[in-house]
This record gives C-alpha cells, sequence and structure tokens, in this order.
C-alpha cells in the first residue's frame, strides 16, 4: 500500500464524497478514485459503496479509515520530531581530527562552542588515518589535505590554509653553523608520522624551487605535542604546522629554521554527509568554525628570527 492513497481514501471518507474532497482539497475526483479503486483492489475488498448520488463507506472501510487516522497522527508526530531535532542543538556529536589539528582547534574553537550550545556532547576521536565518515559513524572529519575532497558523497567546508614550517630551538641552533637545506639530512630531526625508519619532507621555497629531504628522524610521533615539546627540549629541528606552534615563535621559544622554506599549502577543512537531514547540533559546528578566524598568517621572519640559519 501506498501511503498517498490511503490518503485519499481518508479524505473521501472525512469530506463525505469525491466531490466534496475535490471542493475542499483541490485533489481532482478522477485522482481520488483512481487512488481508492487502487487500494480497494490491493485489499481485496470494498472500502466504499458508490452510487450517483452518494458515497457510503463499508463497514471494513470504516476500520480502514480508523487506521488511516492512526496513521495520519504518526506521520504528524513524526514531523513535529524532526523540526524539533533541527531546531534543538542538543546531543552526541562524533568528530574525527589530526591530534596536530586538535591542539590548535582545541584551544581556539571547542571552548567556545560547548559554552555557546551547552546541551552537545563531543566525542572527539583524535587519529591520523583518514577515517570513513559514513561507515564508521563520524558527523564531521576535520582535515588538511593538499587536494580538494573527491568523494562526491561528502561535502566540504573550508576553514583555512596550512603549511609546515622547520623550527627548533635557540638551544639547539646555537650550537650549529649556518644550516642549509642540504644540511637538514645530517642533523637530528624531528617529525610528525608513524614511520621512523624512512621518512621523507618535502619541502618548497618562496622562489619555488623544491627539495626532497630523505632522513631518520629521531623522534617520529603522530601526536605533534610529543614533537613541538622534543623541539622545544633542543632535540632537533622539526617540522611543525605553522598554527601549532605559532606561540612558541611569537614568544621565542621556538625559531624559525630556513624560514623561507616550507611544505605546500594544505587546505583545512571539514568534510561531512550532505547538509540534507543534517542535525541542529552538526549544523551548529560546521557554522561555528567556520566563522572562526583560526588560520591568522604568522608574522613576518623579522620577528621570528632565526639568526643562525640560512637559505644555502
Amino acid at each position: 500500500m501506498e501511503l498517498e492513497d490511503l490518503r485519499s481514501f481518508a479524505m473521501v471518507v472525512r469530506h463525505g464524497g469525491f466531490s466534496a474532497a475535490e471542493r475542499a482539497t483541490g485533489e481532482a475526483r478522477g485522482k481520488l478514485s483512481k487512488r481508492v479503486a487502487k487500494l480497494e483492489r490491493e485489499l481485496g475488498t470494498r472500502l466504499l459503496e458508490r452510487s450517483t448520488r452518494n458515497v457510503r463507506v463499508t463497514d471494513v472501510g470504516q476500520e480502514v479509515y480508523r487506521q488511516c487516522e492512526v496513521i495520519a497522527d504518526g506521520l504528524a508526530a513524526t514531523r513535529a520530531i524532526a523540526e524539533r531535532a533541527r531546531e534543538d542543538v542538543s546531543g552526541l556529536l562524533r568528530i574525527s581530527c589530526p591530534p596536530g589539528l586538535a591542539r590548535y582547534l582545541g584551544a581556539e574553537g571547542l571552548a567556545s562552542f560547548l559554552a555557546r550550545y551547552p546541551q552537545v556532547r563531543l566525542d572527539m576521536h583524535l587519529t591520523s588515518r583518514r577515517v570513513d565518515i559514513i561507515r564508521e559513524g563520524f558527523d564531521i572529519a576535520l582535515r588538511v589535505d593538499v587536494e580538494e575532497e573527491t568523494d562526491l558523497s561528502l561535502t566540504m567546508r573550508q576553514l583555512g590554509r596550512s603549511q609546515r614550517i622547520l623550527v627548533a630551538s635557540p638551544e639547539f641552533l646555537a650550537g650549529l653553523p649556518a644550516i642549509g637545506i642540504d644540511m637538514l639530512q645530517s642533523l637530528p630531526t624531528l617529525t610528525i608520522g608513524e614511520h621512523a625508519e624512512h621518512h621523507r619532507w618535502d619541502m618548497t621555497s618562496e622562489t619555488g624551487e623544491r627539495a626532497r629531504i630523505f632522513h631518520r628522524p629521531r623522534l617520529c610521533s603522530n601526536d605533534s605535542t610529543i614533537v613541538r615539546e622534543a623541539a622545544l627540549d633542543g632535540l632537533g629541528v622539526a617540522l611543525l604546522h605553522e598554527q601549532g606552534c605559532r606561540a612558541d615563535l611569537l614568544q621565542g621559544r621556538l625559531l624559525r629554521v630556513l624560514p623561507q622554506w616550507h611544505t605546500r599549502e594544505g587546505i583545512v577543512h571539514m568534510v561531512f554527509a550532505a547538509r540534507r537531514g543534517m542535525s541542529a547540533a552538526q549544523r551548529a559546528f560546521i557554522d561555528h568554525y567556520a566563522a572562526q578566524p583560526f588560520f591568522p598568517p604568522l608574522p613576518d621572519t623579522p620577528d621570528c628570527p632565526s639568526p643562525r640559519a640560512t637559505n644555502r
């Protein structure tokens, strides 16, 4: 049975006939008659006794009509539930985010979001792995990719752009001669990743030069906080997202190494399933983050000096 056939039958009974139902609802009499006849064929019984002047509801028709009213009430209740869900910013959100990005976004945005929407609960899953949002049941995934999202089943909302830069502590740099790009592989390195034995940094310069640095890092971790702390402790040259070490650069705890070199810019974005059917909490989270100025440019090199580093 189709809901539209049941609805047509209920309209005829409620208004006392096909013509009256047509006048009251604007539905064509012929269309209503065809739908009722189709419903009777599917049920295998007569619901209405028709004559040239009036329509009489059979006993079975009376029972079916009462069930139609129950169905109509259930549909109205379902619509009301959906409308409340669209307007009520509450419930659990499952968010996936790379550890390094979470450290920066968490400090800037999570607290203000939760304060604004006290009925929302967040489940933050930190992983460098590219999660399957739909299969694994995530509402939103935050990502940093060089290329734009190509999965047509997902929608992307860009937050900004970011690149990774070379940094080290003043104490580490104090014991070194001037550093050139070709010297990096011979220095102690600290990097974000999961494979310490064979690691590669792909760097590009402000003038468009490119360099591929193969190295065996002294420390490799998928937690950028561990890598950042090691750099602050003077254990080597680290490649970190510029936002993740912004405060350290401004306060002089870390210095830029080879400030003209960096990785390609990555697109910082959120991905999520199509907006249709999205919960109010999910929509609020996306809009909240999209409105935040998370990625202001770093100060110029004079504000983040690295006196013992060169571009050679």
